[in-house]
C-alpha cells in the first residue's frame, strides 16, 4: 500500500507541473492581452485605450513619487498616447464612412494604373508582372514588393482600403515611420476623382476581382501562396525548403535585425494563441516591433496558423496524448507491481 501512495503522490505532482506550472509559466511569459480582433477598428481603438490606461497609471506613479523628472516624462508620454488614440479613431471613422458596395472594379483598375500602383506591385492574375523582381525591389526598398492577385481574398476589405490610404497607420508602424523617415509605400490621396474614398473602394473592388480570377485559375490559395504572399517576404521556413524573397542584407537593414524562421514558432509561440494575435496586432504582442501588421482576415490567420502547426508540430495530436498514455501505462504497471508483491510477501510469511 505505501508504494501505490507514493505513486499517488508522484501522479499528483507530474500533473501539477504539466497542466498547472507549466501553462502558468508560458502565461507570464507571454503579455496578458485580448483575443484577436478582426474588426481592425475596433482592435486599433481597444489597443490605444490600453495604452493611454498605462501612461495614466505611469503618470499616478509619477506624481505620487514627487520626483519632476518623472512627472515630466510621464506627462509627456499621456499626451501622445491621447494623440494616438484620437488619430487611429479618426483614421477608422473614415475608413468606416466608405461604401464598399458601391465598388466599381472597371474604374479601380483605371485607378489603379493611374495612381502608380502598378510600378511597384505586379499582378500576376491579372497579367500584369512586377516592374522588377525581389531581390532588386528589396534593394530598393528594402523588402520585396507583394505581388497583389490575392490581396482581395487573403486581406480584409477594411484594411485593404487603410492600407491603400496610410500604409504606416494600416501596418501600426507609426513608431517607425514618420515625415523624416517615410515609409516605403506613400499614402493615396487621390487620382484624379471627386471622392477619393469612392477611388478606394473601386480599387478594393478591383483587387477582389483580381483574386476572384486567380482563384478561377488557381483554384482555392493554397497554404503555399498564402505563405508567400503574407509572410515570406521576409520570413523562412527551413522545415519547408521556403527562404525570403529578397536579399537579406536589405532587409535586416529594413526590418532592424533578420526576421526569424518560423518553423518551430507554432511549438515556442503557440500557448494561448500568440501567433494568431502576434498577425492581428504585432504591436499589442511585442510593443515596438518593426514587424508590420498582417492584416489577414480571420479565415486566412486560421489557414496560416494551421500550415505553421502542419510544417512545425505534424505531431502535436501524438504528443498530447503521450503523457495520458504514459500515465495510464505506469499505473497499471504500479497495481501489477503492488498485486506482485503482495503474493511474494503472503507466501514468506
Amino acid at each position: 500500500m505505501k508504494e501505490l501512495k507514493i505513486f499517488a503522490i508522484v501522479v499528483f505532482l507530474t500533473g501539477v507541473l504539466y497542466w498547472g506550472l507549466e501553462p502558468y509559466a508560458h502565461s507570464q511569459l507571454h503579455p496578458h492581452t485580448s483575443a484577436a480582433n478582426f474588426d481592425y477598428a475596433q482592435e486599433d481603438e481597444a489597443h490605444a485605450q490600453h495604452v493611454l490606461q498605462a501612461k495614466q497609471d505611469a503618470l499616478k506613479e509619477a506624481t505620487a513619487s514627487g520626483d519632476e523628472a518623472k512627472i515630466k516624462a510621464a506627462t509627456s508620454d499621456l499626451e501622445a498616447a491621447q494623440a494616438y488614440l484620437q488619430n487611429y479613431q479618426a483614421f477608422w471613422a473614415d475608413i468606416n464612412s466608405i461604401d464598399f458596395s458601391k465598388g466599381d472594379a472597371t474604374k479601380g483598375a483605371e485607378t489603379f494604373m493611374a495612381a502608380g500602383c502598378s510600378g511597384c506591385h505586379g499582378v500576376q492574375s491579372a497579367g500584369m508582372p512586377a516592374s522588377m523582381d525581389n531581390v532588386a525591389a528589396s534593394q530598393s526598398f528594402g523588402v520585396a514588393l507583394p505581388d497583389l492577385s490575392t490581396a482581395g481574398k487573403i486581406y480584409d476589405e477594411k484594411f485593404l482600403a487603410a492600407l491603400i490610404k496610410d500604409p504606416v497607420k494600416a501596418l501600426v508602424l507609426t513608431h517607425k515611420f514618420n515625415d523624416e523617415q517615410p515609409h516605403p509605400m506613400p499614402g493615396f490621396f487621390g487620382a484624379g476623382g471627386e471622392d477619393v474614398n469612392q477611388e478606394v473602394a473601386d480599387m478594393v473592388a478591383y483587387l477582389k476581382s483580381v483574386a476572384n480570377e486567380y482563384e478561377k485559375q488557381n483554384g482555392a490559395i493554397s497554404n503555399d501562396k498564402l505563405f508567400e504572399d503574407a509572410c515570406q517576404r521576409c520570413h523562412d521556413v527551413d522545415y519547408d525548403k521556403k527562404y525570403t524573397l529578397g536579399d537579406r542584407v536589405s532587409l535586416s537593414n529594413y526590418m532592424g535585425s533578420n526576421p526569424p524562421d518560423l518553423s518551430m514558432m507554432i511549438r515556442s509561440k503557440n500557448s494561448d494563441n500568440y501567433l494568431t494575435k502576434f498577425i492581428n496586432n504585432p504591436q499589442k504582442m511585442l510593443p515596438g516591433t518593426a514587424m508590420p501588421r498582417v492584416g489577414l482576415s480571420e479565415e486566412s490567420t486560421k489557414q496560416l496558423v494551421s500550415y505553421f502547426e502542419s510544417v512545425g508540430d505534424s505531431k502535436k495530436a501524438q504528443r498530447d496524448n503521450l503523457g495520458i498514455y504514459l500515465m495510464a501505462y505506469f499505473l497499471i504497471l504500479g497495481i501489477f507491481a503492488w498485486l506482485w508483491k503482495r503474493k511474494v510477501w503472503s507466501e514468506l510469511h
